[in-house]
């Protein structure tokens, strides 16, 4: 294919992308995309060994909290003025499974997934994990343990990642019928006391958007 040809046949491409883009855009809501910051506060505890792979896998819930963010950028969870429910979400339903490792003498990277994810907004909004993109994370222990907490030396906290695709499943509220994504960037806290329970936190992005219409 000459170049020329190639030129015009992606400028097409691009034409047609952009008349999708424009009738879907007015069909979406005035907020598209809508940007959220949550802290995530989660709890787990044990749920279930699988004696084949090696995965163990615990029960999360958690609350996620609207930060505050600095001028400079910083965020803090102190609680806003007002009717502080407006900034919380529920995280409810999830089951984290972690591929095999010996906490004892980790892998550098210990990969995680999460089923059955379900947030829920004071509007009505629920966000669920797509089960065509799980979500998928890492638990960075090749970086170490984060600082200690002298209050709480039987805690080893190691950092983690991930991201996974959402659907609304209410349609209603803010973010009726929108799709998008959950990633976050926080810590997994292991009881060397009691492994069966585990704890995290987590700045949780997610952006949302109204899907185009088939």
């Amino acid at each position: 294919m000459s170049k020329s040809n190639w030129v015009k046949k992606i400028s097409v491409i691009a034409m047609c992308a952009a008349s999708v883009f424009a009738v879907s855009s007015a069909n979406a809501a005035s907020t598209d995309p809508v940007d959220m910051l949550y802290n995530f506060q989660a709890t787990g505890q044990y749920y279930g060994y699988d004696s084949l792979t090696g995965k163990t896998t615990y029960a999360i819930s958690a609350v996620g909290t609207a930060p505050n963010i600095k001028g400079n950028g910083i965020i803090r969870t102190s609680k806003h003025d007002g009717d502080d429910d407006d900034y919380k979400v529920v995280l409810t339903d999830a089951k984290i499974t972690f591929d095999k490792f010996d906490f004892a003498n980790p892998s550098p990277v210990v990969n995680f997934s999460c089923a059955g994810c379900k947030l829920s907004f004071p509007d009505g909004s629920t966000l669920s994990s797509d089960p065509n993109v799980p979500l998928e994370g890492r638990a960075l222990f090749l970086y170490g343990p984060v600082a200690p907490n002298p209050d709480t030396p039987n805690l080893f906290t190691i950092r983690m990642a991930g991201c996974s695709g959402l659907h609304e499943t209410a349609g209603v509220g803010k973010l009726a019928n929108k799709v998008g994504t959950i990633c976050f960037n926080g810590v997994f806290n292991f009881d060397t006391n009691n492994l069966a329970g585990i704890t995290g936190s987590s700045n949780c992005t997610i952006v949302t958007h109204t899907p185009v219409q088939q």
